[in-house]
């Protein structure tokens, strides 16, 4: 057997690292251009997604055979497997195209170049380009002292090499191939960035220069362009090559330049090498011009070897005045690169295609762009620039949407006027540092806006969202690319059935039922909510209406508001406030929901946001009582006393002798704040009993409106005890959350309540709590089965109760622990899978039906993981092993069912009460009694286990598309965090559903764990979204799986 049998033989074994061994052992020189090949395969097998160095190199190892193995099928899906790990989507498709036209009909190759063609459709970056800036610039404050020290100490001819290594190394953290020069002006130093002429990558450079630190900018100038420079030379070989010493003559083109030059040292140099030769007459001119100035002008640039032959042989100058000539000319020269692109619009315009099914954008009939490259390009059916835009995290692309909806006289303003707003909301809720604008098109069919990217996902989430709110019937994403399709981001939905009576989705019954939870001063609110959140999620499920119908409903959403407004805390207020800014649109002329919205905004802290909506309650219905109460209020508080008064004239003119009315009035008069004017009861005899300190919920209602204002003094107090504040720091969503160290513990501190309430928390209160946290004594905690735990996070409320959140040392479980205000624990606070003297079981008969269906239904055990401790339901976990038909292991809880779950009684008819749970793991998974040990291969028994017993500590029930967030990754080698349940994979139709004996029902359910990203989009809109995002995820685990919120990845291994 010769060696590259051998490494045949070692690569279906699975041990590229012995091929690399053995290969590596021979001189490169010595190897043979197949010994390369099989270098370069084995390093691509060997690497992780996300290993770049690995894959890089396989394409170092095949490139130079390029020619050697032209039409070679394998050498070309080589290259295109590293190119495709590398987000070089673009060079992978030419090269898997390639390789498919060597061998025809080849599956894997047509699978790569399927997904190739999804990804180019839709980027999705390990990390997109503001992550990676910000990365860049922590690696570079990191270096930057290191960096002047060895600036500053002369040694620049020892050490020059050195400095431009480390200096590198942390600017390609976010530019591949950065060019730099560094230097200092005799004040500052500097990191000068050049975009090598060109202006599409001046964009990624001035959004990186504006994002450079503070700490970093003390000491530093970041430019971006080579800079202009007075009495210089360069020296090429032993030649120096003044400014003075060429000629040049400057033709007007429009509104550029052509230049031809003449040297006879530049022209010598040329006959010897021409490289050097152009590098050398650009690098001049930058230095002349400055580069930004030289990327605006120069049209053309010609070197020429004699006067007179291509150019007049009088009115010559040198260069060095050419900064003076073009001003002459009338030419405005630029230095600084950003009002330079803020200023390079050009408008086009293009004989449009009437082919309604012509490829995008054929349509368009005029338009302007700062970067007509990537539009020159996308026509002529080439993505040089997206590609190159791509290998930094940067999609270049454009959205596309319907102008067939835009008629009348002014339909140019109309149209305009849309794409200003669409464009205005993507910048409100994307960030300005998620995208910059390039230009805009029309066409007979559609309308565009060119954009670049810095952070995808956030931009088309809002681009998605402001589609919904409109009228359009599709809104869509395509990059600058002709070979992919455009992205659908919205589509109208299905109008769903509304009852005629109520003109909602809640029939006159449902109201009927909402309004029996209402109960004179007390009512049952939580029922309420209670019972709309179960009528929502059951409406989903059965397909009746979507969430974001749901959502947009003006019944439910009044009917929300008022029961989360009505439990009167904190949580329960910022739930209002994010569900109702969803059916604003449907809420003219009801000043109701402008009141109840208002209400919820004003209790999360968001006065002026709440002022706003107050207002404009009550020009939508100026006859609605209390919208005067509210506005009153916050008229008071911002100062508009006259106004305020104004409000409470208004409201007792609808209201007369109205006690709250009254009471405002004076209180206003008195220049109450306004937790004094909300600090009352409805009912007036409950209201006085509150205000004689009588009241036993006072201190409720004093947390209540705590929240509402920020008291400055006591956050800058809290953050002397607490801080310093971490960075980044998001003051309310909706908690305030942050890292905390104990002991060189990481723990999460979490302050149930914003800003606001945070402020208010009595400083000695809070110094104790530091100091309980400090010693230690909380960090450890020993499970009531005697397992061991440490602490997680720290949970604090507005009442000053604390919850401790431990997490098992050698299992992903948890439990919590509560403490009253003065750190002693309070009686009966175990919290974790729920306690029982008697674990519920199935009968024998029921065990028997249940056991034969998960040997029918996944296969014969191998063998089963039985439980020693059950407090609550005995769950043993059945294993079933790899199979020639199921090759992976299947792992299926049996006993989660004994216990019936508390399903709403709206859905008794559909039997969800039992349940049991499968997960899928590898076939190389390790599940000996030593690796169970280890929490990297046990998370997925402790993931079934504490999701068995969720149903019994919550008091709750599992089904199709419900979640588990465990907030934290299930083990140190995955990021993994969550998980949804979905039917059972792989299995017959009838995989879901085991009859008991006694005609019960037992539900089975798959477990796919989530990552974060994943699990905040289902809950953002439902599971139903979520799964086709997750149509290419398998549904073995995978601990390293592609994010889907992030990109899709192939796992397998090249053959």
């Amino acid at each position: 057997m010769n060696l590259l049998e051998q490494c045949q033989k070692w690569n279906e074994d699975g041990e590229y690292q012995k091929i690399i061994d053995a290969l590596e052992a021979i001189p490169a020189r010595e190897r043979t251009p197949e010994m390369d090949s099989e270098l370069a395969r084995a390093c691509s097998n060997l690497a992780e997604p996300g290993n770049r160095e690995l894959f890089e190199k396989a394409i170092a190892l095949l490139s130079p055979h390029e020619e050697y193995f032209k039409g070679d099928h394998c050498w070309n899906f080589r290259m295109g497997y590293a190119c495709y790990y590398l987000d070089q989507e673009g060079m992978a498709l030419r090269y898997f195209e390639q390789a498919l036209e060597a061998r025809p009909g080849d599956q894997d190759t047509q699978s790569f170049i399927d997904d190739c063609r999804r990804r180019l459709a839709l980027p999705r970056f390990e990390k997109n380009f503001r992550e990676r800036t910000e990365e860049a610039w922590t690696a570079f404050t990191g270096i930057e002292g290191e960096l002047r020290e060895m600036m500053d100490n002369h040694k620049l001819q020892e050490r020059g090499e050195e400095l431009v290594e480390k200096c590198s190394a942390a600017l390609e953290l976010a530019l591949t191939s950065p060019s730099f020069e560094l230097g200092f002006n005799g004040t500052k130093y500097e990191l000068i960035l050049s975009a090598e002429g060109s202006r599409a990558r001046l964009f990624p450079l001035v959004y990186f220069q504006r994002h450079a630190p503070e700490s970093v900018l003390e000491h530093w100038n970041i430019l971006v362009g080579r800079q202009t420079s007075e009495e210089f030379g360069f020296r090429a070989g032993e030649t120096e090559i003044r400014p003075e010493e060429v000629q040049v003559w400057a033709k007007k083109q429009e509104d550029r330049v052509s230049l031809s030059l003449y040297g006879e040292k530049l022209l010598s140099l040329m006959q010897e090498d021409e490289e050097p030769a152009w590098w050398l007459a650009y690098t001049l001119i930058d230095q002349v011009l400055g580069e930004v100035s030289e990327i605006a002008l120069i049209n053309e640039l010609q070197l020429i070897e004699k006067p007179g032959e291509s150019v007049p042989a009088d009115k010559p100058t040198v260069l060095s005045e050419l900064r003076q000539i073009l001003q002459d000319m009338g030419f405005r020269l630029w230095d600084d690169a950003r009002d330079y692109l803020d200023n390079c619009y050009i408008s086009y315009e293009l004989k449009p295609v009437e082919d309604p099914d012509a490829d995008w954008r054929l349509d368009v009939y005029t338009g302007s762009s700062r970067l007509p490259v990537l539009i020159n390009e996308y026509m002529s059916a080439g993505s040089d620039m997206e590609d190159e835009y791509r290998k930094d995290g940067i999609a270049a692309g454009f959205l596309c949407y319907p102008l067939d909806g835009f008629g009348g006289g002014n339909r140019a303003e109309q149209i305009l006027q849309f794409r200003d707003t669409l464009q205005e909301a993507i910048q409100e809720h994307a960030g300005s540092d998620a995208v910059t604008f390039l230009g805009d098109a029309t066409g007979l069919y559609c309308g565009y806006l060119d954009f670049l990217a810095w952070d995808l996902p956030a931009v088309l989430d809002a681009a998605r969202e402001f589609f919904a709110e409109t009228d359009l019937l599709w809104g869509g994403f395509h990059v600058f690319r002709r070979d992919v399709g455009a992205v659908r981001l919205w589509e109208q939905e299905k109008e769903p059935e509304m009852d005629p009576e109520t003109g909602s989705l809640l029939s006159g019954k449902d109201i009927e039922t909402l309004e029996s939870f209402e109960d004179g001063v007390s009512g049952y609110f939580g029922q309420m909510l209670h019972w709309l959140e179960n009528f929502i999620e059951q409406g989903v499920q059965e397909g009746r209406f979507t969430q974001r119908q749901a959502e947009q409903d003006l019944q439910i959403a009044l009917w929300y508001s008022f029961a989360c407004n009505n439990l009167d805390m904190y949580q329960y207020y910022y739930k209002a406030a994010q569900w109702m800014k969803h059916s604003e649109k449907n809420a003219g002329g009801c000043a109701m929901w402008y009141y109840r919205y208002s209400v919820s905004l004003m209790y999360c802290g968001q006065l002026e946001e709440a002022l706003d909506y107050a207002e404009k309650g009550i020009r939508e219905e100026p006859d609605y009582p209390w919208i005067w109460l509210q506005a009153g209020k916050l008229r008071s508080h911002f100062g508009n006393k006259a106004g305020a008064l104004e409000a409470v004239a208004r409201g007792l003119a609808l209201e007369p002798g109205d006690y709250e009315f009254l009471t405002l009035k004076k209180e206003i008069e008195d220049d109450a704040a306004l937790e004094q004017m909300e600090y009352h009861w409805i009912n007036p005899d409950a209201d006085q009993i509150l205000q004689q300190g009588l009241d036993e919920t006072a201190d409720d209602k004093y947390r209540a409106i705590s929240c509402m204002t920020v008291n400055q003094e006591g956050l800058e107090e809290f953050w002397t005890v607490f801080g310093p504040k971490p960075e980044p720091y998001t003051p309310a969503a909706p908690f305030i959350q942050f890292p905390y160290m104990i002991k060189e513990c990481q723990v999460d501190l979490v302050f149930q309540m914003n800003e606001g309430g945070m402020s208010k928390l009595n400083m000695d209160w809070l110094k104790q709590l530091k100091n309980r946290l400090q010693d230690g004594q909380w960090l450890e905690r020993v499970h009531p089965d005697g397992r061991s735990a440490c602490l997680d996070t720290v949970l604090v409320g507005l009442d000053y109760h604390l919850g401790l959140l431990y997490k098992l040392t050698k299992a992903e479980e948890y439990f919590q622990i509560s403490f009253n205000p003065d750190g002693t624990e309070v009686e009966d606070s175990f919290w974790s899978s729920g306690e029982s003297s008697e674990p519920e079981l199935y009968t024998k008969e029921e065990m028997d039906a249940v056991e034969q269906y998960i040997q029918r239904t996944f296969g014969e055990f191998g063998h089963v993981f039985h439980e020693l401790v059950s407090p609550d339901i005995h769950v043993d976990i059945c294993v079933i092993p790899p199979s020639g038909k199921r090759n992976y292991y299947t792992l299926v809880t049996m006993g989660m069912g004994a216990h019936p779950m508390n399903v709403p009684d709206e859905l008794a008819e559909y039997h969800l009460e039992r349940a049991e749970l499968a997960v899928s793991l590898p076939p190389d998974w390790k599940l000996d009694e030593e690796s169970m040990k280890n929490e990297q291969w046990y998370w997925p028994i402790g993931l079934l286990k504490a999701l068995a017993r969720l149903p019994i500590a919550s008091d709750t029930w599992l089904g199709w598309g419900h979640t588990m967030d465990k907030q934290t990754p299930f083990a140190k080698n995955t990021e993994l965090c969550a998980a949804i349940l979905i039917e059972p994979q792989n299995t017959e139709e009838n995989g879901r559903l085991c009859q008991l004996p006694g005609g019960e029902e037992v539900n089975f359910y798959q477990v796919i764990p989530l990552y974060r990203e994943e699990i905040e989009y289902k809950l953002e809109h439902d599971a139903d979204t979520l799964l086709e995002k997750m149509a290419e995820v398998d549904f073995v685990v995978d601990p390293d799986r592609p994010n889907c919120m992030d990109r899709t990845c192939r796992t397998e291994k090249e053959s």
